[in-house]
């Protein structure tokens, strides 16, 4: 946890300086930070392409599911049975 701290995050300190009111062309040397972004893994083709596909398989659900609410309308509730709960009530 340490060696996360050592390593400044060039937005990390973008945003401790925009609290502090200071402007961040003010911050000397941003170059000299680290970029964690480029840590991120980048996803292979496989995972690309079986996304592509539910994201496919989700909207055609989806279309499916408006066009039957457009034709037949919103679900109706169903009637239920009040039942009493003391004499009282009935």
């Amino acid at each position: 946890m340490s060696n996360k701290k050592s390593i400044p995050d060039t937005r990390m300190v973008e945003r401790q300086k925009r609290r502090q009111g200071v402007h961040i062309s003010a911050v000397p040397d941003l170059a000299s930070f680290v970029d964690l972004a480029s840590n991120v893994a980048a996803p292979t083709d496989e995972e690309l392409e079986k996304l592509r596909g539910d994201l496919v398989a989700e909207g055609e659900v989806r279309d499916r599911r408006i066009e039957r609410f457009v034709r037949e309308g919103p679900l109706k509730p169903i009637p239920r049975a009040v039942v009493p709960v003391s004499e009282n009530d009935l």
